[in-house]
């Protein structure tokens, strides 16, 4: 019903995020930065991250409601607190990171397209609270985060494959099967 149920898992990794490029005021108006490579001007340089939870050893549900945090100077689960560029006009580069947004999830599908999941003061819908974590439903439309899930589920024997088990299969990587001969030739040889 789009409601969290109980954590199935988390996992604390450690990034280095480079910073954003500085302001060209030659090339753009704004505040924003220019990438000569495209010949465009951004507001923020978008950076991919990987979560690997393989060690989890996590059976995952049919659907799965996601978040994901980051501490900046006075927010998060454990806000960094005072730091020399904390006092500076510049401030901190963790206390303007975001989760990008794009148009379409890549693996499976969204709940409801208009909402996000988030624990927050100042939720985007309602400018109310929701904590703890919960929708912040109904004005998100067109602003999905960019998540790509890899989920697998490899077969672990023949029968695995049968009787259509072939369709909720897939290999290591997370790549389904187009049919049970190729999943029965991956349990074979492992291609």
């Amino acid at each position: 019903d789009g409601t969290p149920g109980t954590k199935i898992g988390t996992k604390t990794q450690t990034f280095a995020i480079p910073y954003r490029p500085s302001v060209d005021l030659v090339h753009c108006t704004g505040g924003k930065w220019y990438d000569a490579t495209s010949a465009t001007c951004f507001n923020g340089f978008a950076v991919n991250l990987t979560f690997d939870v393989k060690s989890l050893n996590l059976t995952l549900p049919d659907e799965v409601i996601y978040g994901i945090a980051y501490n900046t100077s006075h927010y998060g689960y454990a806000p960094v607190g005072a730091a020399p560029c904390s006092l500076t006009t510049a401030g901190c580069g963790y206390d303007s990171l975001n989760v990008a947004t794009a148009d379409a999830v890549t693996v499976g599908e969204n709940f409801n397209e208009n909402d996000v999941y988030q624990y927050t003061l100042f939720d985007s819908c309602t400018d109310g609270p929701v904590i703890p974590f919960g929708r912040d439903g109904e004005c998100w439309g067109g602003l999905l985060p960019a998540t790509q899930f890899n989920a697998a589920n490899a077969p672990a024997n023949q029968n695995d494959c049968k009787s259509g088990g072939w369709r909720t299969r897939t290999t290591a990587g997370g790549a389904s099967f187009p049919n049970q001969g190729q999943c029965i030739q991956y349990v074979n040889t492992g291609k």
